[in-house]
């Protein structure tokens, strides 16, 4: 029975998931911190605490969008900690996005609440990602939408742990 946590974008809630944790096998463990809405940084150490106060000590993280640069720094990171990683919608801007990101204007995002030093930090994180430092079996995910179909995006991950095991 693997532990699978689901880890959301920025400016979304755990209960994104909902579709997905349906979908899931009887015998899998669904987790659901919420991350917050501040930079991939700050969602990590939630994340990692989350995990601790758990106790979960071998999951399977899925994180999407934001979620998506969370899951891979913890894994690279605390590599005993994780198993698998599902990477789906893992931003990957041009350095042209970072530049475009830093010129606008504090209050255009403000009004939208987005935090202009996280939204530049997350693009920075993003952009620097190096997927290959991961050394759990890790699967991309960028045409399955979980939110639009979650039987297909939970069936990709079925196979692919299956496919990979532990």
């Amino acid at each position: 029975m693997p532990d699978v946590v689901l880890l959301h974008p920025a400016g979304l809630m755990p209960d994104t998931w909902t579709g997905v944790v349906r979908a899931l096998p009887a015998d899998w463990k669904p987790w659901l911190p919420n991350l917050g809405t501040g930079s991939p940084a700050q969602q990590r150490i939630v994340a990692e605490q989350y995990l601790d106060r758990q106790e979960l000590r071998k999951v399977v993280l899925v994180g999407h969008g934001t979620g998506a640069l969370v899951a891979a720094g913890i894994a690279k990171d605390q590599p005993h900690r994780v198993s698998h990683v599902v990477l789906s919608g893992l931003p990957r801007p041009e350095e042209s996005h970072v530049k475009a990101a830093k010129l606008l204007p504090k209050f255009l995002l403000r009004r939208r609440g987005v935090d202009k030093g996280a939204l530049v930090e997350s693009l920075t994180e993003a952009r620097n990602l190096d997927v290959a430092g991961i050394a759990a079996p890790t699967l991309l995910l960028d045409d399955a939408d979980h939110l639009t179909d979650p039987g297909r995006f939970v069936a990709e991950i079925e196979a692919f742990l299956s496919d990979n095991p532990a």
